[in-house]
C-alpha cells in the first residue's frame, strides 16, 4: 500500500510502530494513525502535513492572505451603494481584481500539493485527494477571471450569455466540486461532522461559500432581453459566498501559525 500514499505521508511511520492504520474516503488516503514503541498514539494527516510546510508565515499563510483580499473584493462589489459610490466600471474592476487574487491563491494551493510529490510548476497526482480539490478550484478561478473581465466589456446579449454567464456557472460548479473534495479530505470521510477541528470548519465554510456562489450564478442568468434573472440572488449569493470564503481564509492564516511544521 505504501506506493499509493502521498509522499508527504511516506516515512512518517517508524519501523517499530504498531497498530498502523490508514484512513480516508475511498479510494484516497488522507490520514494515518499508529502507536510508537513507547506507547504514544500518533496521528498524521495529509492536509496537516501539507499545510504545515514552512510554518508561521509560510506558503499557507500567504495563500490565506490572498484569499482574504480576493474575498474582500467580492464582499465589497455587491454591497448596496458601492456601485453608486464608485461607478459601474470601478465595481467591475473590483470583481476582476478579486478574481486575480483568487487565481493566484488557487495556483499556490495547487502547487503546495504537487511540490512534495516531486513536481515543479505543473503535475498530475490523481491519487492525492488534495490534487483534485486544488486543480478543480484553479479551473474555477480561471473561469471567474474570464467572466469578470468580460463583464467589463460592452457585449451584446448573446455574447454576454456566452462570456459572462457561462464561465460564471462553470466556475461555480468547479468551486462546488473542489470545496466538497476538500471538505472530505479534511473530514477523512465523504460525509463528516468534526466541529472540534479547525480544518473542518475551514472547508465547511468554503463549501457553504460555494453553495452561495452557485445561487448567485443561477440568479445571474442572462435572459433573452439582456436582463438578469434575479439580481437579488446574484448579489446576495455573491456577498454571502464571499463572506464565507473571507472567514475561511482568515482561519487559514491562523491555521498556518498553529499547525506543526512538516519535516
Amino acid at each position: 500500500m505504501t506506493r499509493h500514499l502521498p509522499l508527504v505521508l511516506r516515512g512518517v511511520v517508524p519501523p517499530d510502530a504498531t497498530d498502523v492504520r490508514w484512513h480516508g474516503p475511498r479510494p484516497f488516503v488522507t490520514r494515518c494513525t499508529f502507536v510508537t514503541a513507547d506507547g504514544e498514539h500518533v496521528e498524521w494527516g495529509v492536509r496537516e502535513r501539507r499545510r504545515g510546510q514552512g510554518g508561521g508565515r509560510g506558503l499557507t499563510w500567504w495563500i490565506g492572505l490572498l484569499f482574504v483580499v480576493g474575498s474582500a473584493c467580492f464582499v465589497v462589489g455587491p454591497t448596496p451603494g458601492y456601485a453608486r459610490l464608485v461607478g459601474v466600471t470601478a465595481t467591475g474592476v473590483t470583481f476582476f481584481v478579486g478574481s486575480l487574487f483568487f487565481t493566484t491563491a488557487a495556483y499556490l494551493s495547487y502547487w503546495q500539493v504537487i511540490r512534495p510529490e516531486g513536481h515543479r510548476l505543473l503535475g498530475w497526482e490523481p491519487r492525492v485527494m488534495g490534487f483534485w480539490a486544488t486543480a478543480v478550484q484553479l479551473v474555477g478561478t480561471l473561469c471567474f477571471n474570464v467572466t469578470t473581465f468580460a463583464a467589463l466589456l460592452d457585449l451584446p446579449v448573446d455574447a454576454a450569455a456566452r462570456w459572462v454567464w457561462r464561465p460564471d456557472a462553470l466556475g461555480s460548479v468547479c468551486f462546488l466540486v473542489a470545496s466538497y473534495v476538500a471538505f472530505a479530505e479534511a473530514g477523512h470521510r465523504w460525509l463528516s461532522w468534526r466541529p472540534g477541528h479547525r480544518d473542518w470548519h475551514i472547508t465547511a465554510l468554503n463549501l457553504w461559500g460555494s453553495v452561495f456562489f452557485a445561487v448567485s450564478a443561477v440568479g445571474a442568468y442572462v435572459l433573452p432581453d439582456g436582463a438578469t434573472l434575479a439580481v437579488g440572488w446574484a448579489n446576495g449569493g455573491t456577498f454571502l459566498g464571499a463572506g464565507c470564503f473571507l472567514v475561511a481564509a482568515a482561519l487559514t492564516m491562523r491555521e498556518a501559525r498553529d499547525v506543526p511544521t512538516a519535516t
